[in-house]
């Protein structure tokens, strides 16, 4: 799908404005630095897209950010606490809502597009209505969101569209490997619930009601092997998979078939360091968080 070969020409995107040709690893253009200015990161580790094409992206300081489509930094809040920081869950529901992941303060929180808070939800706690350091959040066509969390949880809990808690539908063993941090979830057009289940190296897809319909991955490098995946999305049937460990992005079919990989590890331009989350934009193009380089990627497929 993608060389490897990383052919680096940034000379245009340093010194004038526009956008450095396409280079043949696929990236379109990169944005972003280092440091706490606007349009700049420290370790951002959340990403999302919106209908309407804008980005928002949340750092290790609990900043969210929203960019154009094209990169370019549009607006930014802090969360309301921010000692314990490390945010790492961004989804952009349907309506425009902004669920964000607070996994140290073992809540989620809810903006519209601009930073207004609209919501909070969940406590910290092993019970019903509790979290322990939540990871991501998706939602359903019948108004339900789902949320995943660790650190001793492990589990993926189900709530009501007024954000009061009704269920917990994915937890304990699963196909004979218990959830082990379930850091990224989705649900497709379909219907069905996709979870990357990253300490076991894998992603399990199931029924909304809990029921395990495949699974796929195993650790490794080779295409089709995965290395704590982080974070999913999906367009047209295609999965999209970012893998924390190997410092790529991987494709897959639905029913587990590599499709191809991008990426690898390294600071130039069309390598990645330790990556939290990707995600599609429109047509052709991808976003690939580029965490411990502190930018993000635009790639063309």
């Amino acid at each position: 799908m993608f060389r490897l070969v990383v052919v680096i020409s940034l000379v245009a995107f340093m010194v004038g404005c526009e956008p450095p040709p396409l280079t043949e690893n696929g990236v379109a253009r990169v944005f972003g630095s280092v440091g706490m200015g606007p349009g700049a990161f420290s370790y951002p580790r959340g990403i999302a897209r919106a209908a309407d094409g804008r980005l928002f992206i949340v750092d290790k300081t609990a900043r969210v950010q929203r960019f154009s489509p094209e990169g370019e930094f549009e607006r930014q809040w802090p969360m309301p606490a921010r000692q314990a920081g490390k945010p790492v869950g961004l989804t952009v529901h349907s309506d425009g809502r902004l669920f964000v992941a607070d996994t140290h303060y073992h809540r989620v929180l809810v903006y519209d597009r601009d930073g207004v808070e609209l919501a909070r939800f969940g406590e910290e706690g092993d019970g019903d209505g509790q979290f322990r350091l939540p990871t991501d959040i998706a939602y359903d066509n019948n108004g339900f969101i789902y949320v995943a969390e660790y650190s001793g949880n492990d589990r993926v809990t189900k709530w009501k569209a007024d954000y009061t808690f009704d269920s917990t539908i994915v937890s304990g063993e699963i196909a004979g490997m218990p959830l082990l941090r379930p850091a990224a979830i989705l649900v497709d057009d379909e219907q069905t619930l996709w979870v990357a289940d990253a300490c076991n190296h894998r992603v399990l897809r199931f029924n909304l009601d809990g029921q395990l319909l495949t699974q796929f991955g195993k650790m490794g490098t080779e295409p089709g092997q995965l290395r704590y995946p982080y974070d999913l999305d999906m367009k047209d049937g295609i999965l999209l998979i970012c893998e924390y460990g190997n410092s790529r992005l991987q494709w897959f079919d639905k029913a587990g078939k590599s499709l191809g990989v991008w990426g690898g590890p390294g600071r130039s331009v069309g390598e990645l360091y330790s990556p939290w989350g990707a995600a599609y934009g429109s047509g052709d193009v991808v976003y690939a968080l580029d965490s411990q380089n502190n930018r993000v990627q635009i790639i063309k497929r």
